[in-house]
């Protein structure tokens, strides 16, 4: 195992790029503080063939509204095959802050939120450091007239993470809404109610960056609404079907999901659930996007290709071979990697530095066009350090395939950019060095370890050994 300790953030800690009260001031007469210890890195020594089988976890971005959902009811909610993530520590940290009872072993965790303080307010350092919690609002307002949490500017530095969109759903169903450094929210009739969300319209050309916040929210509120809602150019992708999943099981009457028009018959109140969490695709993707870069044989457990038919056929065009074997995903290339053109319009956006890995060693030029946020290019830069060739013109980052890579000394800097470096290194000839690695624990659970244990030869160590 490599790199797995949960760290939740420190409560008292400022958001992230703001300075804590008085430290400007104190900055020349305060004492030098003792150097913080190196944070570790990933020494990668690439050109291993790997072989065997993994586990695919369960589903994170899933889980997260998943999680903020269960406030949505006084009684017990229970999931399993939840993921052991940094984003699950915050969201069920979070949900004790507020008074739940939550009590987790072996990836379930049980969830109790008959009483909580919808009005405490959340340290910032928790909202800021998973995006997520934003959701936490909507499903609090649904069950109490009024709330506030700290504004959050959480999540992967990969573009503005906007609240203005959850804020124009909640009004649209007839709360009040403050923005500033707290999001004050309150509802005037004491529930909210149902209406059409035309979700094109309300957020016109930035509709590919709002749509899932915005369905998600408007499924957390609709489902106790009073009244019918009804969500127009809704979010297709399989997180939203799970969210669904658990809101029937809790007594929702939802219809459409996976459709662009979803429908949902609000309901009085809600009771508890059991439910198990389903894989993960974007794991999955990852780990295909490993035997591919590597020339090698994968047996993906607990999975199959739901939610992930879109980046498979684009998968499949560059020459892989994926076949569902009952509950496992086995995949292979069954030739030499080509070039493809993808537009995260289809295929999921948070796939998108997986692919690029993959494009820079496939035969000819390929393309990523990003549709959703304006700057998930920045692990190319690093990609070009290993030896790739490609470049940034505007949205779409070109690629043209070389026929090796070389090790390098990276730096990762989001999540899925981290996965992306963290294959390329697998891939290329000699070590490479990757910093930036405490962002896999986000989103996977021990990536690094579970790939040195299909062969890969990788272990966490200090800069420079």
């Amino acid at each position: 195992m490599l790199d797995t300790a949960l760290h939740l953030p420190d409560p008292a800690a400022p958001p992230p790029g703001r300075r804590a009260e008085g430290e400007a001031r104190n900055e020349a007469s305060a004492p030098a503080a003792p150097a913080a210890p190196p944070e570790a890195v990933l020494h990668v020594h690439g050109g291993r063939v790997l072989e065997g089988a993994v586990r695919i976890e369960g589903a994170k971005i899933s889980a997260v509204s998943m999680l903020a959902a269960t406030l949505l009811t006084d009684e017990p909610v229970a999931l399993r095959n939840v993921p052991q993530l940094e984003d699950m520590a915050v969201m069920t940290g979070a949900l004790r802050f507020l008074g739940a009872g939550v009590a987790a072993g072996e990836g379930r965790l049980d969830i109790g939120c008959a009483s909580v303080d919808a009005e405490r307010p959340l340290p910032a350092a928790w909202m800021n450091s998973v995006h997520g919690t934003l959701y936490l609002l909507p499903a609090l307002l649904a069950r109490h007239e009024r709330v506030r949490v700290p504004l959050t500017r959480g999540g992967c530095s990969i573009g503005v993470r906007p609240v203005a969109h959850v804020a124009k759903v909640l009004r649209a169903m007839g709360a009040k809404v403050r923005l500033g450094e707290t999001i004050e929210a309150w509802l005037p009739e004491g529930r909210f109610v149902g209406t059409t969300l035309d979700l094109q319209a309300l957020y016109g050309e930035e509709n590919n960056k709002f749509i899932s916040g915005a369905t998600k929210t408007a499924l957390l509120v609709g489902a106790l609404a009073e009244g019918s809602t009804v969500i127009r150019g809704a979010y297709w992708r399989r997180c939203i079907r799970d969210l669904c999943t658990l809101l029937r099981a809790m007594g929702a009457r939802i219809s459409g999901d996976g459709s662009r028009e979803i429908r949902i018959e609000g309901v009085p109140r809600l009771h508890g659930a059991d439910l198990a969490l389903p894989f993960d695709p974007l794991v999955l993707g990852t780990y295909i996007g490993a035997a591919g870069i590597t020339g090698s044989r994968i047996t993906c457990t607990q999975a199959s290709l739901d939610g992930l038919e879109v980046e498979a056929a684009a998968l499949r065009a560059m020459g892989m071979h994926i076949s569902v074997s009952g509950d496992a995903v086995v995949c292979h290339p069954e030739r030499a990697l080509t070039a493809v053109d993808i537009t995260t319009e289809q295929v999921d956006s948070d796939l998108g530095p997986v692919f690029a890995a993959l494009m820079s060693v496939a035969r000819g030029r390929s393309s990523i066009e990003e549709v959703v946020w304006e700057n998930r290019f920045r692990h190319a830069v690093e990609l070009r350090r290993l030896g790739g060739r490609n470049r940034v013109e505007g949205r779409r980052l070109l690629i043209t395939g070389v026929p090796r890579l070389t090790g390098a000394r990276l730096m990762a800097r989001d999540l899925r950019g981290a996965a992306g470096l963290l294959l390329a290194a697998a891939a290329a000839e000699g070590c490479s060095e990757l910093r930036g690695i405490h962002h896999l624990r986000r989103g996977y659970e021990d990536l690094p370890g579970r790939l040195a244990a299909l062969g890969g030869r990788i272990r966490a160590g200090a800069p420079g050994e």
